[in-house]
């Protein structure tokens, strides 16, 4: 290298070529009325100046937008804490609407009955089986409530108190095999008993057995209660007759009976503690 360096012709060389650059210098600087230095460190300093700029100007964006986003989650979390409040409200409302229906069905049999006394209970818990033959109630003896008291909605039977506790009870409903009734058929007044199987029952339906193989009920006909045996007061409605059919040893006919309570939807009922 350091005989590179001592070459005559190459000396001569980087001389013309520092000259060049130096006059090129001096040209800048004498145009821009500044120092040779100057310049060169205007050069250099430019590009860097600019691109400074632009980094700043990407900072202030990306800041503006941080702080634009911060405010949008702010936003957010604020429009959530209004929905879950008003899905709250909505939800009372649903309560409420739920319970004026159930007094207003109340209303119609106690107006009817004024000697009637009701106990109103909520259904705290359904049977393992999930067929609705059994369920219980959040008010027992302390609110007068007694075994065999009939459980109802508005008109409709529910069921029948079995078991007493001081704050709960346990009911069998009309889909529970343990479960006869006196009823009648509104339309020709034949009477008869209701009562369910543990197949009928998970097919969510009752039946009247027995019946003459010349009975006038048909299907679409109304199945009530009649009074007899002194347990559940005459006219509560069981529910509608889908079809009448004959028994297995083709002597007597059936009725099946499709029950009014809508047993999946019940949330609350009155137990008849006194007529």
């Amino acid at each position: 290298m350091k005989r590179f360096w001592k070459n005559t012709a190459v000396r001569a060389f980087a001389a013309v070529l520092a000259a060049l650059v130096m006059g090129s210098l001096l040209s800048v600087a004498s145009r821009a009325k500044t120092s040779p230095f100057t310049s060169a460190v205007g050069l250099i300093a430019g590009p860097l100046q600019g691109l400074c700029a632009s980094l700043a100007d990407y900072a202030k964006d990306f800041a503006a937008y941080f702080r634009s986003s911060a405010a949008l989650q702010e936003e957010l979390a604020k429009k959530d804490d209004e929905l879950a409040f008003l899905r709250e409200r909505l939800a009372g409302y649903d309560d409420a609407l739920k319970k004026l229906l159930t007094y207003e069905k109340f209303l119609e049999l106690k107006t009817e009955n004024p000697s009637f006394q009701f106990a109103e209970a909520s259904i705290i818990g359904l049977d393992a089986g999930g067929q609705f033959a059994t369920f219980t109630l959040g008010r027992g003896s302390l609110s007068g409530i007694k075994a065999q008291n009939p459980v109802l909605y508005g008109k409709t039977l529910v069921g029948i108190v079995v078991k007493v506790e001081l704050t709960t009870c346990t009911v069998e409903t009309i889909l529970n095999p343990h479960v006869s009734v006196a009823v009648y058929e509104t339309a020709s007044g034949e009477i008869g008993t209701a009562e369910t199987t543990a197949q009928l029952g998970q097919q969510g339906l009752c039946a009247v057995p027995q019946l003459p193989r010349t009975t006038a009920i048909i299907p679409g006909t109304l199945i009530c209660t009649s009074g007899r045996g002194g347990i559940y007061p005459k006219g509560l409605i069981l529910g509608t007759v889908t079809d009448v059919i004959d028994d297995d040893q083709g002597v007597s006919a059936i009725a099946l009976v499709q029950p009014a309570a809508d047993f999946a939807a019940l949330r609350d009922v009155f137990v008849l503690i006194g007529q």
